[in-house]
C-alpha cells in the first residue's frame, strides 16, 4: 500500500512529537503493509527548507533502523487566495513534486471561496486533491459541491478514520457515500501519532475489500496513490452525481 497523507515529520504541526515517534509510526505503517508514505505537514506558506531537512534526517534514520519504508515529500496545504501563486513560485510542495497538491480547507465554511481557490489551482496547471472532504460540514450539508469540484477536475482523498467511524456517524456516512458513488481517488491514513490516528492501514484495506471489493481496495490504496506520486494520470470514472 501507498499512503499519500500523513503527519509523520516531527515538530512541524500536530503530528509526531519527535523522530523517535516518527520511527515508531514508520514501523506501524510497514507492519500494516505500507511500502511508501508521504509526509504532508500542515502548511499555508513556504516551509520547504525545513521540510526537506527533516525528510533527509528521517530517511537516514529509517535506513539505519532497517525499516523498509520510502518517505516522499509533500504538504497538506491550507487553501487560500494566494495558494496558486505560491505553487507557481514553487514555495509549496506538491505530493512528491507532482502536479497533484494535497489541499485542505476550514471545516466550517460555505464552499464558495473554496471553489474559487480550486479553480485557480486548476488554471495554474495543477490537479488539486481535496483532503478528507467527508469531514467538512459544508460538504455534508451541500454534497452537490462534490459534483461541481469533480466536474472541474479535482480529485478526492478519503481518510481511513472516516470510513472506520472514528469521526462520527455523519462523517462515516459521507465517506461511504463518496466511495459508493465513485468519487474517491485515494484513501489515506492522515496519521498523526503512534497511538491515536496511526498509520496502520490494514484495517481499512480489509474494510474496503469486505464492503466494496478487493479491486476497489487495491485501486484506492495502491494503484491510484502510486500514479499520483509518479505524476501519472488517474483513470477517469463516471461518478453517480449527488441530487
Amino acid at each position: 500500500m501507498v499512503d499519500i497523507h500523513s503527519h509523520i515529520l516531527p515538530g512541524l504541526d500536530d503530528g509526531a512529537d519527535n523522530f523517535e515517534e516518527a520511527l515508531v509510526m514508520a514501523k506501524i505503517a510497514v507492519e500494516s503493509g505500507v511500502t511508501a508514505i508521504t509526509a504532508t505537514p500542515h502548511c499555508m506558506e513556504a516551509r520547504t527548507k525545513e521540510i526537506r531537512e527533516k525528510i533527509l534526517i528521517l530517511r537516514d534514520m529509517l535506513q539505519e533502523a532497517d525499516i523498509p519504508l520510502k518517505v516522499c515529500m509533500g504538504m497538506e496545504i491550507f487553501g487560500t487566495s494566494y495558494t496558486s501563486r505560491l505553487l507557481r513560485e514553487k514555495k509549496l510542495i506538491t505530493l512528491n513534486n507532482s502536479r497533484y497538491p494535497l489541499v485542505e480547507f476550514s471545516f466550517t465554511s460555505s464552499g464558495e471561496e473554496e471553489t474559487n481557490i480550486l479553480r485557480e489551482m486548476l488554471w495554474s496547471g495543477y490537479i488539486p486533491i481535496v483532503a478528507h472532504p467527508e469531514r467538512y460540514q459544508f460538504i455534508r450539508e451541500n454534497p452537490q459541491l462534490i459534483n461541481e469540484w469533480a466536474k472541474m477536475g479535482c480529485l478526492f482523498q478519503i481518510n481511513k478514520g472516516s470510513l472506520l467511524g472514528k469521526f462520527g456517524r455523519d462523517v462515516k456516512k459521507m465517506a461511504d457515500s463518496l466511495l459508493k458513488r465513485g468519487f474517491a481517488a485515494a484513501v489515506a491514513s492522515d496519521a498523526h501519532s503512534d497511538e491515536v490516528r496511526t498509520p496502520w492501514m490494514r484495517e481499512v484495506y480489509d474494510y474496503i475489500s469486505d464492503n466494496f471489493s478487493y479491486d476497489e481496495a487495491n485501486r484506492l490504496l495502491n494503484e491510484n496513490p502510486k500514479r499520483i506520486l509518479k505524476n501519472e494520470n488517474i483513470p477517469s470514472v463516471t461518478p453517480e452525481w449527488y441530487r
